[in-house]
C-alpha cells in the first residue's frame, strides 16, 4: 500500500514536493498509531507556539523592531504555511490509513494471516 502526500487530497505548495509511504497491510494499525501520536504531539507542542508568530520587537528599540519586521516578512508566513501543510498531511495520512484498514478488515476480517503478529501483540 502506498500513501501519497497527505493522503487526503490536499494540494501542496510546490516547495514541499511529493513523498510516498509504503506500508505493509499488517503494519497499518501501528503506522496509524504512530501518525496519531505525531499529530497529538504537534497539537500539544506546536499549535500553542504558533500564537508567538509573528514575532514582536523583543527589546522595544528600533533595531529589534526592524529585525522583527524583517523576520516576519521573510520567514513567519512561510513557517506558518509549512506548519499548516504538515498538520494537513498528518491528518490526511491518518484518515487514509483508517479507511484502508477498514477496507482490509471488511475483506479479511481479523484474519491472523493478514494482520500477522502485529494484531496478536495488541490483544
Amino acid at each position: 500500500m502506498f500513501l501519497a502526500d497527505g493522503g487526503g487530497g490536499a494540494s501542496s505548495p510546490p516547495e514541499f514536493g511529493q513523498r510516498k509511504l509504503k506500508v505493509d497491510p499488517s503494519a497499518i494499525p501501528q503506522a496509524r498509531k504512530a501518525f496519531e501520536q505525531a499529530l497529538a504531539e504537534f497539537n500539544e507542542k506546536i499549535t500553542p507556539a504558533v500564537d508567538d508568530l509573528p514575532t514582536k520587537p523583543w527589546a522595544g528599540d528600533p533595531i529589534s523592531s526592524e529585525t522583527s519586521k524583517a523576520f516576519n516578512e521573510q520567514t513567519s508566513e512561510k513557517a506558518l504555511a509549512a506548519l499548516k501543510f504538515y498538520k494537513q498531511q498528518l491528518t490526511g495520512v491518518i484518515d487514509q490509513l483508517k479507511m484502508i484498514e477498514e477496507q482490509y478488515r471488511q475483506v479479511e476480517g481479523d484474519n491472523a494471516a493478514m494482520w500477522g503478529k502485529h494484531l496478536r501483540d495488541q490483544g
